[in-house]
């Protein structure tokens, strides 16, 4: 259980750490909280976007969203998918559909005052990893 003053967000996307490292940061500074609660797999959007998606991992990935939103009060879920991604290796829209489809199915099972935002991570030659909005 989180202590008073400690406050999340939910980051779910792929293991990779260039992407989990951008979102992070940039979720603390968009949703003004101290912590990010992260779900990763490698490749989560691409498993979670097809139409067999595995019930294990859609019952793992609910119960550890349901922790961070009645334990931790997460009160926002980024879902993010990222340019060269090893477990989804696909071209950039397809990944960003992806990114998408994930989000429509996270959003139909969290309650309605959870705000879900699907994230693209993408690199910028002078900024270096950065959040796209999708």
């Amino acid at each position: 259980m989180s202590q008073q003053g400690e406050t999340f967000f939910t980051s779910i996307g792929c293991m990779d750490g260039r992407s989990e490292c951008t979102v992070a940061k940039w979720g603390r500074k968009k949703f003004d909280v101290k912590f990010a609660d992260t779900i990763t797999e490698a490749g989560l959007v691409g498993l979670l976007s097809k139409s067999n998606t595995d019930r294990y991992l859609l019952e793992s990935l609910k119960k550890k969203i349901f922790i961070s939103i009645e334990k931790h009060h997460s009160k926002q879920v980024v879902v993010s998918g990222h340019q060269d991604c090893a477990g989804n290796p696909v071209e950039d829209e397809k990944h960003r559909q992806d990114t998408l489809k994930a989000a429509a199915i996270i959003k139909s099972f969290v309650p309605t005052n959870i705000e879900i935002i699907p994230v693209f991570v993408k690199r910028d030659l002078k900024q270096g990893w950065m959040v796209e909005k999708l």
